[in-house]
């Protein structure tokens, strides 16, 4: 079990490890800043789900991921009925 109880917990532990770039996803595409990368180009994903504390309904996930070219970062989704479908389709199709 993760001993992380936030997301933003697991944010900044991620980023003490290098994945420090803040990933968005826009036009079917993984972005950074200066980066834009297709399902084909993701090395690993890593998710972790979180719970919010006060509200069960408050449900995210968050992805660790490492592109083929070595980018290392996170994006934060919803979970279940809040997701982003086309972010979900796309991390499934990039694992796969």
């Amino acid at each position: 079990m993760d001993s992380m109880n936030t997301i933003k917990e697991k944010i900044e532990e991620l980023k003490g490890k290098g994945f420090s770039e803040d990933f968005f996803f826009e036009n079917g595409k993984l972005n950074t800043e200066n980066d834009s990368f297709d399902k084909n180009e993701i090395q690993d994903i890593k998710e972790y789900r979180f719970e919010g504390k006060s509200n069960p309904d408050d449900l995210s996930i968050l992805y660790q991921i490492q592109t083929k070219s070595g980018v290392k970062g996170t994006i934060a989704d919803g979970f279940g009925p809040s997701a982003n479908q086309e972010l979900t389709e796309f991390i499934l199709g990039a694992e796969s």
